[in-house]
Order: C-alpha cells, then structure tokens, then sequence
C-alpha cells in the first residue's frame, strides 16, 4: 500500500485529533478549542505527539542524506530510514521512540510528519519566500537541486536557498551504531538559539517557552509553579487564566459524564454506577474554587473569541459552579446543544442514534475527567533535554 505526504490542511486535521485523543477523552463539548489555543500561545510549534527534542535534528538530516531524491523514491526511502532510526533507538532501550511500539513495521506518524511544523515554527526549516511552511515534497526537491546547476526543466539556476538553516554536525554514529536521544553540547545550543526567540503567537512578545529556555534549567514541577510565574512576564495574567480555564474544563468534562450517567440511568433504564457523578463533586472541591473565578471576557481577550455554542457552555458551567448547586441537571440543555454538532455520535441526543451510542459507552472504562494540561508534559521533556545535554 503506498503512501503519500499530507497538505498542511490535512495536517492541521490530523494534530486537532490527534491533539484531542491526547486528552484520554473523547473532546464532546469542545474544551480542546482553549487547550490547543493556550498551549499555542505558550509554547510554539510543540504537539502532544513529542518525545525527545533530539528528533527536531534526526529529521533535517534525514532528509539532507536523501538529497538526490524526490517523489515516491524520497517518500519510500525517508519511511525506511525512520524505520531503521526507531530500531536503532529501541535497541538502546530509549523509551520515548517514535514508532518504537510498532517496529518493525513503520509509523503511521513518523517523526518527519510529528516534528515538521516545529521545524517551521522554531526557525529550523526556512519559510518560503510567501512565508508559507515548506512542505516535505518540496524539501526534497529543493536538496535535489543541491548540487544542480539547471532545474527540471533544463533552466538555469540563479540562486539556491536549502530548505534547512546549517545544522550542527552529525554525530559519527549517525550513519550505523549506538545512537540515542540524548542531545549533544552544541546540539542542545543549536535548538536553544532558536527557540529563546520564539515569538507569542507571531507577534512581538517573547512566548513563555523562550522565557522557560531562557532559564537553561530543568523544567518546573508544574505549569503553575513559582518558578514558572517568576518568568511569565507579560504572560503572568493569561497563564492564571489558563489555569483557571483549565479547572473549568475538568468540571465542564466532568459535568457531562455525570449527565450521561443519569440519561442512561433516568431515560435509558439502565443500570449504571454512580462513578462520574461521584468524581463530579470530587473535582468540584479540587478545581471549582479556581474555575469560578474565570474571567471570559479576559480569555477570549488572550486566545479570541470561542465558539458560541462552547461559550455559553463555559458562561453557564461557570456560573453553575459558582452556584453551589451539585446538581448538574440545570445545564443539560446547554450540553447537548454543544454536542450536538458531533451529529449522529452525539450521546446525550434523546434519538435512536443517541441511545445507540449509549449503549457502546462503558462508565468503567470511560476515563475520569481532568483539566487541561496545554501540553505541559512535552514542553518539561524538552526543557529538561535541553538542560541535560551532554
């Protein structure tokens, strides 16, 4: 079966999915919409599906060994070589390989589609002259002209701009033998140079990442730790909202596995545990003091405006929390109606497909809703990388 490159339309689908199924729920009301543009304005070209930081150097000069080639050849050959790099690293017992749970066989995200739009982002893969990312089949073809002096179409060549900035030095295993995640000296600068001019969300301000980097420290325990206040900058407001939208989301999450609970119970009749409803007042005492003090306004000042529908159920969650009430019943109207632009996989929809759904849900094996986490746990592996290089 061949495979070819994805559009960068077909990309960004892919990363909202894959962004949402990182979660450990299914995003039925829509929180991930604050998750993703939060986590965009924190910390640049980052995805949930990052490992190591070393790959963001594993893929350029991946593809600088295949210059020469383009097309299917390219595209097969990269598959390959990716291949063989998850094996290499599997057998040096690293534990966060890309494709190392399925090697032998290949990826179906394999590093060059996981880490291309950091490449972009973090100044590592130059832009073309329209700004827009380079995309993997046109890497390719630029490397081919390399060493050419006319084009395809026997055309001189005035000027040839490589599709990555000079890299640092591969190490003298690349090609076969031990190789690992560990980031060289100069490697670890090379990324460092880079990503301490990572700008907020392409405008003038320093992001929160290049602040972290900055630092030269291992990552701070949370998100929200001292460590990480004490360098936010003009960050400081918005990332007390974050936190505050992302207790909210754990409640709203929360909230609508308790209401599926009771339609299954109340409208269903069926039997079923009291294990969500359970876990919505428990993540209420943890989180709702925070999530009630969110200021709407504010957020959509940070991240723009949301979507009406998860609007109104971010205003009605809130207020609700705020209330004291315990008995989410009040805010069935506004969740379904959210949900229901999943269509026929809506599960709260009092409809024949609705009840079908139900009916493939297990409150046991549905997992316990939580607050957003804005990628946190990828953004501490790579300060922590960075910290520790060789």
């Amino acid at each position: 079966m061949g495979w070819t490159y994805l559009s960068r339309e077909a990309l960004a689908r892919a990363k909202a999915q894959m962004d949402e199924e990182s979660m450990g729920v299914r995003d039925e009301i829509g929180f991930l919409t604050i998750h993703q543009r939060y986590a965009d304005r924190f910390f640049p070209g980052t995805s949930v599906l990052h490992t190591r930081a070393r790959y963001a150097l594993f893929v350029p000069w991946l593809f600088e060994d295949l210059a020469g080639m383009t097309g299917p050849a390219a595209q097969r050959a990269l598959r390959e070589r990716e291949r063989q790099l998850a094996g290499r690293l599997r057998e040096m017992g690293e534990s966060q390989v890309i494709g190392g749970r399925v090697f032998p066989k290949p990826s179906s995200q394999p590093p060059s589609t996981v880490y291309w739009n950091a490449l972009a982002v973090w100044g590592i893969l130059r832009p073309r002259l329209n700004e827009r990312t380079v995309s993997r089949g046109q890497a390719h073809r630029l490397l081919r002209t390399a060493g050419a002096t006319t084009d395809d179409d026997g055309q001189p060549l005035l000027s040839f701009d490589p599709p990555f900035v000079p890299l640092p030095e591969r190490p003298e295993n690349w090609q076969g033998g031990d190789i690992t995640l560990r980031l060289t000296a100069e490697e670890a600068e090379f990324l460092r140079e880079r990503l301490v001019q990572l700008r907020r969300n392409g405008g003038n301000e320093l992001s929160l990442l290049a602040r972290l980097i900055k630092t030269e420290t291992e990552a701070p325990a949370e998100m929200w730790a001292d460590e990480t206040q004490a360098v936010a900058g003009p960050d400081q407001a918005a990332l007390m909202r974050a936190q505050q939208a992302a207790s909210l989301a754990g409640v709203g999450r929360a909230v609508y596995d308790a209401l599926l609970e009771r339609v299954v119970e109340v409208d269903d009749k069926r039997e079923i545990a009291n294990r969500h409803r359970d876990h919505l007042a428990a993540i209420i005492t943890t989180h709702g003091r925070l999530a009630a003090k969110l200021d709407i306004s504010a957020l959509e000042a940070d991240i723009g405006a949301l979507p009406p529908k998860l609007l109104a159920v971010v205003t009605a969650t809130r207020d609700w929390i705020a209330s004291r009430s315990g008995n989410p019943t009040a805010l069935f109207d506004v969740y379904a109606a959210a949900e229901a632009r999943k269509g026929p996989r809506a599960r709260l929809a009092p409809t024949p497909n609705g009840r079908a759904r139900r009916l493939e849900w297990s409150s046991d094996e549905h997992g316990l809703a939580s607050p957003l986490h804005y990628r946190w746990e990828q953004v501490s592996t790579l300060l922590n990388d960075l910290a520790e290089a060789a």
